[in-house]
């Protein structure tokens, strides 16, 4: 009973403590339906903002007025799309879901676009010249002439002022294709491979007075100005008379030298190894970002200068026969700059190679149609400053990042080499290995050497043999981490010295590879004998000018014949090739002659490496392993016989790899 009445007591109180606060909501929500913002809709078509006319003049151009403007024009989009972003294929631009309409917005008039209802996630595009050249000087055009807006079911209206291609933009696929309609707009005269027709093309193009249209194929669009177009068609420079085998050959190349090239294809069942769901797109500009220096850049758009060379961007687009014979003129832009969107700089494209490997498919397109490598660049100085370099000897200062820097040429484009050397050398298939593995790597590269080693690892991989000779006629640092992963797989050593391998003659790269001595950092750490004269630290000094001589003044018997000198690698094994000698200069009395190398990881365990008979001459004795490189961290050398019969002299005992 007490409990009851406690009970009934709590309750009153809780009652008796609950305050009004002037306001009551009866189901838990507001009623706002009385705060409206007023907003102005622009929905006046019958009025023309002529206020940049003179700007859009200039570019991208003015429609006619006689121009047909559409009225409830109807198309329909297929929005069913795979995102493959540039995160899933580890590239650094991937096409982006955007989708061409087929109408032209002429400047400053108003556009009306019907959404069906129940249709998300749209926004529609107003222009393709997409840089945004705020902060250039001078300017050629305005900084921005692009206007987007997201899309709502039912009507929407947009204005550019300068006019543009209409696009309409997705954030997320939509399982049904999707029919919209459009007023105010005019048609461009795009051609679309496998729908159009090019007789009627090529009239509909010459009828029409919009400035800009679309090239379209599966792979690859471009958005080029008619004028250009309709002087192509009676070029006398490869005249575009047949735009369906040019597009069917753009697909070729994209099909087979890009995404299959880069492993991937379009119903992969892993979504890393499905190639791009969209197409890429180019196009030219008055005025790019990074003007006056670049002609171009990559991106989605890639973009071009418009008047680069003589329109050179768009007759690299345009031209058939160029496409398969470089010739007038190569198509390496185009291939750069797409290459650059296509490089995956998270996982084995190291910081210095940003203007490098993006060039690998211009080497496989001319690869694939037979085109003379020294046509793609020409003059090739670059390529004799890469081989001069990779002759020079390897050794631990050799730095293939900072040496070859001389500017774009011979620095960015010299770094080439390597990469197309093996492809050459090896076959084309190590590079969709390499991007194949970039994929599906476990975790990105933290640092450039992350990206050295992993370039390392997949190649030695594909190849099956031990690259490192390679890599240090380059002298691309690979990490002793590495060097040990790739030496426990049992590979074979690199036999031939791709690195002397022409591209551009073809010849050279199947001399024997000589035995390279990189230094290895090397402390003595003892000697059966004391230095009379000079150190025992003189032998790894890298000073030929200076010795270690043995004890001559009354040695005992443990410190004459046999010596045993034991260096080590310092904190941790190393993979050591071999051991590099050289004898006293100037006195022989004391030359060393046959010896017996000796391995181990705790200065305990010995294992033989290896015997043999130094020559009897001052010239550097690079002795290599039999049994390749090893990783050990103490060497052991004992010196069995020598010009003398009581003590011994060197100039040099070094470690290398």
């Amino acid at each position: 009973m007490k409990s009851i009445y406690k009970l009934s007591l709590l309750i009153i109180v809780a009652l008796s403590a609950c305050k009004k606060y002037g306001y009551e909501v009866e189901d838990g929500y507001d009623d706002n339906a009385g705060n409206v913002k007023s907003i102005t809709v622009d929905t006046n078509r019958l009025f023309v903002d002529r206020s940049a006319f003179a700007k859009a003049r200039v570019f991208p151009g003015l429609v006619g007025d006689d121009e047909p403007r559409v009225t409830d024009a109807k198309f329909t989009l297929d929005l069913n799309f795979s995102t493959q972003t540039a995160d899933v294929l580890r590239i650094s631009v991937a096409p982006q879901p955007q989708f061409g309409t087929g109408y032209y917005a002429p400047p400053g008039e108003l556009i009306k676009i019907i959404v069906p209802d129940g249709v998300n996630g749209l926004s529609v595009q107003v222009g393709g010249h997409t840089d945004n050249l705020t902060g250039v000087s001078p300017l050629l055009r305005d900084p921005v002439i692009v206007v987007r807006k997201q899309l709502f079911s039912g009507v929407n209206y947009v204005r550019n002022l300068y006019g543009g291609y209409i696009y309409i933009n997705a954030t997320f696929a939509l399982s049904a294709p999707v029919a919209f309609s459009i007023t105010g707009a005019c048609v461009a005269p795009d051609f679309e491979l496998g729908k159009s027709i090019d007789a009627t093309w090529m009239a509909q193009v010459k009828a029409s007075q919009v400035p800009w249209l679309e090239l379209r194929c599966r792979s690859v669009v471009y958005l080029v100005p008619r004028d250009l177009v309709v002087e192509k068609f009676t070029s006398s420079r490869d005249p575009l008379t047949n735009p369906t085998a040019l597009m069917t050959k753009w697909n070729e190349i994209f099909d087979q030298h890009y995404n299959a090239w880069m492993g991937l294809s379009a119903n992969a069942p892993d979504e890393r190894d499905r190639s791009p769901q969209g197409p890429w797109r180019g196009t030219v500009d008055i005025q790019i970002s990074g003007f006056p220096t670049a002609a171009g850049h990559s991106g989605f758009p890639f973009m071009g200068l418009l008047n680069y060379n003589g329109s050179e961007w768009f007759q690299t687009w345009v031209s058939l026969n160029q496409l398969t014979t470089n010739q007038p003129h190569p198509n390496w832009g185009t291939y750069h700059e797409f290459g650059h969107n296509c490089q995956q700089n998270t996982t084995w494209n190291w910081s210095a190679l940003g203007e490098s490997t993006n060039n690998l498919f211009s080497y496989k397109v001319a690869k694939a149609y037979g085109q003379d490598f020294r046509i793609l660049h020409a003059p090739n100085e670059w390529n004799d400053v890469a081989l001069a370099y990779a002759a020079t000897p390897a050794s631990a200062t050799k730095n293939f990042d900072i040496d070859l820097n001389g500017g774009r040429e011979n620095g960015s484009f010299a770094r080439t080499v390597p990469f197309v050397q093996l492809l050459e050398k090896f076959d084309y298939g190590l590079l969709t290995y390499i991007y194949t593995k970039a994929r599906h790597a476990p975790r990105l590269a933290n640092n450039d050497q992350d990206k050295k080693d992993n370039f390392y690892e997949w190649s030695c991989e594909y190849t099956k043999t031990d690259l490192l000779p390679f890599f240090n006629a380059w002298g691309i640092t690979v990490s002793n981490i590495s060097q040990a992963k790739i030496k426990a797989a049992n590979y074979p050593e690199l036999s031939k010295a791709i690195w002397t391998y022409n591209i551009m003659t073809k010849t050279g790269g199947d001399g024997p590879v000589p035995v390279s001595a990189t230094p290895i950092p090397t402390t003595v750490i003892s000697a059966s004998s004391p230095a009379q004269e000079g150190s025992l630290a003189n032998l790894v000094d890298n000073n030929t000018a200076t010795i270690y001589h043995s004890k001559y003044s009354s040695p005992t018997a443990a410190e004459s014949f046999p010596f045993t000198i034991i260096e080590s690698t310092g904190t941790a094994a190393a993979p050591v090739k071999g051991i590099s000698f050289v004898q006293r200069i100037g006195v022989s009395n004391g030359y060393v002659r046959n010896v017996e190398i000796y391995t181990s990881p705790d200065n305990i365990n010995y294992t033989l490496a290896g015997t043999t008979t130094v020559p009897q001459n001052e010239t550097r004795y690079n002795y290599a392993f039999p049994g390749g490189t090893i990783t050990t961290r103490y060497v052991k050398v004992i010196v069995r016989t020598g010009a003398s019969t009581v003590f011994m002299s060197l100039s040099e005992l070094t470690l290398f790899k």
